[in-house]
């Protein structure tokens, strides 16, 4: 998958007005995903992401934070530029997640997350993939 069918994708399955808000969703989502994962997960995910999306895992990131998903939603919101993703975090970073996974074709993002403790809510952001995959 190349980037321009990634944001592509992303703008119909999070029902993005455009492909600027495609983008800034991903760019939230993954900035925000490589700041709860290890600099070792972040660089194994973006290797098998198109370069221009999977930089967002580790431009400018402070990796290995703990927080739950409730606070992943907010950042996603506060780092977004565009007003869909904000007054719809959870969306966006379903949307991201399931491109990411059909992107990388390993299940690489499942297992990242699926590692995360179960009482921060995580299993909301794998959503999307499962709808994805049917």
């Amino acid at each position: 998958m190349d980037h321009d069918e990634f944001i592509g994708t992303v703008q119909q399955r999070a029902d993005l007005a455009g492909r600027g808000e495609a983008d800034s969703a991903t760019r939230a989502v993954l900035t925000t995903l490589g700041q709860r994962i290890t600099e070792e997960e972040a660089e194994d995910v973006a290797a098998q992401l198109p370069m221009e999306i999977g930089r967002y895992l580790n431009d400018d990131v402070e990796h290995g934070q703990q927080f739950d998903f409730p606070t992943f939603k907010q950042r996603v919101a506060d780092t977004a530029e565009a007003s869909d993703v904000e007054d719809d975090p959870e969306t966006a970073a379903q949307a991201v997640a399931s491109v990411a996974v059909e992107a990388t074709g390993t299940g690489q993002i499942q297992d990242v997350v699926s590692q995360f403790p179960e009482n921060e809510g995580y299993g909301g952001l794998l959503a999307g993939v499962e709808e994805a995959e049917t």
